[in-house]
């Protein structure tokens, strides 16, 4: 173990005898590091970051929180941990990414000629790498975007979410217009359904049948007393007009029953109805913007001294490699003469 660590220690003083043998080649190296990084760090195209803040409203349909009267959670509910999912899934869409570069026309910003080859590709890889979605720890989105220039980078901030938001309503709308389709359907085919059981209820009535219950009540009560009055004449008048009753009444009853029903099937669907065609036109934002991108005036990048004490401490660490290879080959080729 001691001779282990010797030889360690002998080992670390021989590496600072080397460095301190070549003391003159390092200064040089880190000069001359420091004044490439210097002149590198001045060539550097500034970005500059603009960051906008959005949050996701729970999931729920606005029409329910307009028209119902018990108010549920939803329209000025903020998200969660889901709904920000879905949201970052949005914002990296490659839909909303093709509408914001052909808005804005990024790729003619960006110095790409759109007659190039490979300008898509190098349009979004620029999109890819100065623009990032993030959740935060606060469960809103933040979208950051960097850009040679600062007042582009807040106006793609912003259009971004504002784009996100439209293509969020249209994806919504697209749904409710297809739901809203089967819902009108529904709705004609009840009423038809419903004139035809009111036209079969009043071939009914036309026949004598008006209120099967209280008619058959009153024709009843007067037929018990003509029997027992035993009035020929007013048993034959009350059978000719129990009769009907006796022919119609099913029917009568099973139509009234239908027909409530139907009322009910036919209020359901109209309330669905409206539903559905607020949900296809709704204007109602899909997010809450918490901060809009505002134009930055102070760069982000490069920070001028970390570039040069990093690039100037790498060329110092890549020297002390280089002479500790050169002295190892050098002591190798001692060994074998």
């Amino acid at each position: 173990m001691e001779s282990a660590k010797n030889e360690f220690n002998l080992n670390s003083t021989n590496l600072i005898q080397l460095i301190w043998s070549k003391r003159k080649l390092m200064m040089w190296i880190g000069a001359i590091a420091f004044v490439v990084s210097l002149v590198a760090s001045f060539l550097i195209t500034p970005m500059f970051k603009a960051t906008a803040i959005i949050y996701p409203p729970i999931n729920n349909q606005p029409s329910k929180e307009l028209l119902t009267s018990n108010v549920q959670a939803g329209l000025t509910v903020f998200g969660e941990s889901k709904e920000s999912e879905q949201l970052l899934q949005v914002l990296s869409s490659g839909t909303l990414r093709d509408i914001v570069i052909k808005k804005l026309n990024l790729t003619a910003n960006w110095g790409i000629k759109s007659d190039d080859m490979y300008s898509r590709y190098k349009t979004y890889g620029i999109y890819n790498d100065n623009i990032k979605f993030r959740p935060t720890q606060y469960l809103s989105v933040e979208v950051e975007v960097m850009d040679a220039s600062p007042a582009m980078s807040a106006k793609i901030a912003n259009t971004i979410v504002a784009v996100e938001d439209s293509l969020m309503l249209a994806i919504k709308a697209q749904v409710a217009k297809k739901g809203l389709l089967v819902v009108e359907e529904q709705y004609k085919l009840g009423l038809a359904e419903m004139k035809n059981l009111e036209d079969s209820l009043t071939k009914i009535m036309k026949n004598g049948v008006i209120h099967i219950q209280s008619q058959t009540q009153e024709f009843y009560r007067a037929y018990a007393k003509a029997v027992a009055k035993n009035e020929t004449n007013a048993i034959i008048a009350l059978d000719k007009k129990i009769e009907p009753l006796k022919k119609y009444g099913g029917k009568y009853v099973r139509y009234m029953e239908e027909i409530q029903n139907k009322a009910i099937q036919i209020t359901e669907l109209s309330n669905s109805l409206k539903t559905m065609q607020i949900e296809a036109s709704q204007k109602i934002p899909s997010q809450f913007v918490v901060d809009w991108a505002s134009v930055p005036d102070k760069k982000a990048y490069p920070k001028k001294s970390i570039v040069i004490i990093l690039s100037t401490l790498s060329a110092l660490f890549f020297g002390v490699f280089l002479i500790v290879i050169a002295d190892f080959i050098k002591n190798l080729l001692k060994e074998e003469k």
